[in-house]
C-alpha cells in the first residue's frame, strides 16, 4: 500500500509541476509544445488512458502504433522477381522479416485494438515460402532464443533496442554459415562480450514517446557498441557527402552521441549515420570474402553497421530514397554475391522497399 500511495504522490507532484509550467507558457503552446504534450501524457497516465495521439500502451507498458490490413500480393511478387533474378547469377538471396511491437505470439494489446501488422508479415512470407524464396522470420527467432518483446524493444519508439539489432546481425551471420554460403566466423565478431557497451541512461525518447510526453510511458535507455578488437574500414554515403575510413567507431557512427534532447534528437540515427539512399562500406581485413547488397528500412540500421566487420564488401540501399538511376544498373554492377531483403513486419508489405519495380519489367 505505501509503494502505491508512494507512486500516487510521485504522480501528483509530476502533474501540479506540469500544470504550473503550462500556466507559465500560457499564449506559447508553439514555442513550448513538449510541455503540453508531456502535461498530457501525465493527465492520460493518471487515468489509465490506454491510447492517445494514435498511439497504444500495451499491456507490458511499451507503447505502439497499429496497422490495418495489407494486400500484400504486390510486395510478394517484387520479392520473388529480385530472388528468382539473384539465382540466375547463380547466386543467393534472402528475405528478413522483422518484428513489431506487437507480438506475433503474446495477446498484450489492451481489449478493443486490432493489429494486422503481424497478419500482414504472415501473409507475406506464406506467399514467398510457397514459391521456395528463403526467409529468416526473426520473429520466431526471438520465440526460440526465449527473448520477451520488452528485450527487443524500446518502450517509447517503434524500432527496436541496438542491442537486438546487434542479435539480429548475428542471426544474419549465422544464416550465412548455416546455409552453406560462408564458413563459420570467429565470435570474436558475433559475441557481445567483445565489444563494449556503453548506456546513456534516460536518453531516447522515441517517436511515439514524442506524441505522448515524458511521463505517459517514461524515457529510454540507448546504448552504443563497439568492438573491442582492431578495426579497420571505409564508408561512402555520396547522398550526405560522407566519406570515412578508420575504426569501426569513427567510420560506422556518427561524430558522437548526439546531445540529449527527448523532442529534437534521435539517438537511435546514431548507427549507420541514420536513413540514406545508398551506402558503401568496404573492409579488407574482413573473415568472409563476400560481396553483400542490403535493401532494408531503418530496422536494418544497427544490424547492417556490424556487417562489415565479417564481409569485405557490404552495399545498402534504401528504395523509399534511392533515385536518379537505374536500380538494374547498379544491381549488375556490383553483382552481389548474397542479396538480402532486410524490411518491418508492419511496413514491409506496403514500403517502397517491398514494392519498388526494381528491374521495371
Amino acid at each position: 500500500m505505501q509503494d502505491e500511495n508512494d507512486g500516487f504522490l510521485a504522480a501528483r507532484d509530476q502533474l501540479d509541476d506540469a500544470y504550473r509550467k503550462m500556466l507559465a507558457f500560457k499564449g506559447k503552446a508553439l514555442r513550448n509544445k513538449a510541455t503540453y504534450i508531456n502535461f498530457n501524457g501525465l493527465m492520460a497516465r493518471a487515468m489509465g488512458q490506454r491510447g492517445m495521439n494514435n498511439v497504444v500502451k500495451l499491456d507490458n507498458g511499451y507503447l505502439a502504433d497499429l496497422y490495418g490490413k495489407e494486400d500484400v500480393r504486390m510486395a510478394a511478387a517484387r520479392m520473388t522477381q529480385l530472388c528468382r533474378a539473384q539465382e540466375r547469377t547463380g547466386k543467393y538471396f534472402l528475405f528478413v522479416m522483422t518484428p513489431r511491437k506487437v507480438p506475433k505470439y503474446e495477446d498484450i494489446l489492451p481489449a478493443g485494438y486490432i493489429d494486422y501488422s503481424n497478419q500482414n508479415a504472415d501473409d507475406m512470407l506464406e506467399m514467398l515460402r510457397s514459391v521456395n524464396v528463403p526467409v529468416l522470420d526473426l520473429r520466431d527467432e526471438i520465440r526460440r532464443d526465449g527473448l520477451s518483446y520488452a528485450d527487443v524493444f524500446f518502450k517509447t519508439d517503434h524500432h527496436w533496442r541496438p542491442e537486438a539489432g546487434f542479435w539480429a546481425f548475428t542471426k544474419l551471420v549465422d544464416y550465412l554459415s548455416e546455409s552453406g554460403i560462408a564458413v563459420p566466423v570467429d565470435p570474436l565478431y558475433t559475441d557481445i562480450e567483445h565489444y563494449d557497451v556503453k548506456v546513456y541512461p534516460d536518453w531516447f525518447l522515441g517517436s511515439l514517446g514524442k506524441r505522448t510526453g515524458i511521463y505517459y510511458a517514461g524515457v529510454d535507455d540507448i546504448s552504443v557498441i563497439t568492438p573491442k578488437f582492431e578495426t579497420n574500414l571505409s564508408l561512402e554515403i555520396p547522398q550526405k557527402g560522407i566519406s570515412k575510413s578508420g575504426s569501426f567507431a569513427e567510420v560506422g557512427y556518427r561524430s558522437g552521441m548526439v546531445a540529449k534532447n527527448h523532442f529534437t534528437s534521435n539517438p537511435y540515427a546514431l548507427y549507420g549515420h541514420s536513413d540514406s539512399s545508398g551506402k558503401a562500406y568496404r573492409n579488407e581485413n574482413a573473415p568472409l570474402d563476400l560481396k553483400i547488397l542490403t535493401i532494408r528500412d531503418s530496422y536494418a540500421c544497427v544490424a547492417t553497421t556490424f556487417l562489415p566487420l565479417v564481409a569485405t564488401q557490404c552495399d545498402e540501399l534504401d528504395m523509399r530514397y534511392f533515385g536518379g538511376g537505374s536500380f538494374r544498373e547498379y544491381y549488375e554492377a556490383f553483382d552481389p554475391d548474397v542479396l538480402i531483403v532486410f524490411v518491418n513486419a508492419g511496413s514491409g508489405p506496403a514500403c517502397k522497399n517491398t514494392t519498388y519495380d526494381f528491374f521495371g519489367d
